[in-house]
């Protein structure tokens, strides 16, 4: 047993190298410390040798545990050292990808077109959305003369007529009036009421949407110019196309009438009673004027209306390419043939007002040839005089000189787009975009007006041939305005 006789008998010495040994690891030696002070009861003999070897193998442990810690401490600061050039590598990958992407959106940036301020693009947007509307009433207008729905209603009210007849006594009263006039007496006798409703309801709602289109420009055209967001020459443009809405409500009145009047239909040597082609062509073309004045206006505060200074100095080095090429190519060039197309595209358009007012698809249903021949024997009528009328009043040749416009006018977009395949690199995207778009749509007018000929005409193909018309134009003049933001 160790007692107090034997700590005695410890020498000084031995007991102050166990404490400075216990000092060396205090995580380890302290727990071999309290386990000695700890196991006071327990039976064990020590004599000094003993002592001295307990010691030793104690130091041993130290030692080890001593050099474990080195090792621990080599391979922390290893470890360290390799996550740091891992760090370090990762950071400047990370580094050189922003760096990277910052590059790349700079160069968007510096092609990117200027903003429109929030003014100006609420004003196009409503002027985008009259025109929509117009758009919308010269399809309907379209579908109103195929279905001869034009002169259900034989009087103009401009107020008052917005409200329909509602009651049976009311109905068969606006059907009384109809019966007076040529087109019941002549090609609708024994017409049922409702038989009437359904020629009243396109008539109408061509009538009504040309009322709500007076509404939805004017109030927004007066607030928006009270705002200041529309300028003193802008505004003295929409104020003349107001007046033209205006005088267009009157014009198509003008032209129902035409065919309401016994005398006016026989001065025309027809016993069938329609409208007059000439006011018919007038009718649709001031709807056109307006449609394109309100697009051109509302593309011009819509869109920018100029490239970035990136895009114009990229351009400018494409053309001195193609100029060092001695390509045929030129700005100049590019928008002269384009505005002769949308010409054309016009004049053809023009000359289809004709073709429905004359009933004139109905002639020659066949495709390319007309009947059997290229050129009809009976294209000239001779009791038509001055000869040059039968360009506007002869049914065969109204159908023939429009075969000759639409393909004048598609060989036009199809030089158009070859011309500016030549030239392309010195286009904006958009343009390049707005001459694709339009040999598309080129083509796929072309393949309806085709359709409809050799089907007779129906309703269905006959709207959507005036609305791939209207589609073709927009297109033409979306190009024009991407052409004029080119440098020259």
């Amino acid at each position: 047993m160790l007692n107090r006789a034997g700590l005695r008998c410890l020498k000084p010495s031995i007991f102050k190298q166990t404490k400075s040994n216990l000092i060396i690891n205090n995580s380890n030696i302290l727990s071999v410390s309290s386990r000695f002070s700890k196991n006071n009861d327990i039976n064990q003999s020590f004599n000094n040798n003993g002592f001295l070897q307990s010691n030793s193998k104690l130091n041993s442990i130290i030692s080890l545990n001593n050099n474990n810690n080195n090792n621990n401490i080599y391979y922390k600061r290893f470890y360290s050292n390799e996550n740091k050039t891992n760090s370090n590598e990762q950071t400047k990958e990370e580094k050189t990808n922003n760096d990277n992407n910052n590059n790349n959106n700079n160069n968007e940036e510096d092609y990117k077109e200027p903003e429109q301020s929030i003014g100006n693009k609420k004003v196009g947007n409503w002027l985008l959305f009259s025109c929509g509307l117009v758009g919308a009433m010269i399809v309907i207008g379209g579908i109103t003369r195929l279905t001869e729905s034009g002169l259900s209603i034989v009087d103009w009210k401009p107020v008052v007529g917005a409200i329909p007849p509602i009651t049976q006594e009311e109905w068969e009263a606006e059907f009384e009036k109809y019966k007076q006039f040529p087109e019941y007496k002549r090609l609708n006798m024994g017409m049922t009421l409702s038989e009437f409703k359904e020629i009243f309801f396109w008539e109408y709602s061509h009538r009504l949407l040309g009322r709500v289109i007076g509404v939805a420009f004017f109030f927004p055209f007066m607030w928006y110019l009270k705002k200041g967001y529309i300028n003193r020459s802008l505004a003295k443009k929409l104020s003349v196309v107001f007046l033209m809405g205006g005088a267009q409500g009157a014009l198509g009145w003008y032209m129902v009438k035409s065919g309401l009047d016994e005398k006016l239909i026989q001065d025309r040597g027809s016993d069938i009673p329609r409208v007059s082609q000439y006011r018919l062509a007038a009718h649709l073309g001031s709807a056109f004027v307006i449609y394109m004045a309100l697009l051109w206006f509302g593309l011009g505060l819509v869109r920018p209306s100029a490239l970035s200074p990136a895009m114009v100095q990229k351009l400018k080095s494409a053309m001195s390419t193609l100029a060092q090429q001695k390509s045929s190519f030129t700005i100049e060039k590019m928008k002269k043939y384009s505005h002769q197309v949308s010409g054309l595209i016009f004049l053809t358009a023009m000359s289809g007002a004709f073709v429905a007012g004359l009933d004139a698809g109905l002639v020659y249903n066949t495709f390319p040839k007309m009947g059997h021949q290229w050129i009809p024997d009976d294209i000239i009528n001779p009791k038509i005089k001055p000869v040059y009328k039968n360009m506007f009043e002869h049914d065969v040749t109204v159908q023939f000189q429009h075969r000759v416009l639409a393909t004048i006018t598609y060989g036009s977009i199809l030089a158009l787009s070859a011309f500016a395949y030549r030239g392309r690199l010195a286009l904006s995207p958009k343009a390049r975009l707005a001459t694709n778009c339009l040999l598309v749509v080129g083509t796929a007018q072309v393949a309806l007006g085709i359709t409809t000929l050799l089907t007779f005409v129906p309703v269905s193909l006959g709207a959507a041939h005036q609305t791939g018309s209207l589609t073709l134009l927009s297109v033409a003049i979306w190009l024009l305005h991407e052409l004029k933001k080119l440098p020259k």
